[in-house]
């Protein structure tokens, strides 16, 4: 992550090509990856939940 953020921040010239599909798996990987992260809370909601409340809880007494 950090080289792609150093390549788009400093770019150079190129002779290369890239072709459309580049852009659409591009696209498929930062979909994919929103919906593990959606899936997981879905999951483990319940134990989230009693975690935060636990933290909050605590503080209270």
């Amino acid at each position: 992550m950090l080289l792609s953020a150093f390549c788009l921040l400093f770019p150079r010239y190129s002779h290369a090509y890239i072709d459309p599909g580049t852009g659409s798996y591009v696209f498929q990987i930062i979909i994919a990856a929103f919906v593990a992260v959606a899936f997981a809370v879905k999951v483990y909601w319940q134990k989230i939940k009693i975690f935060v409340v636990r933290i909050f809880s605590k503080k209270e007494k």
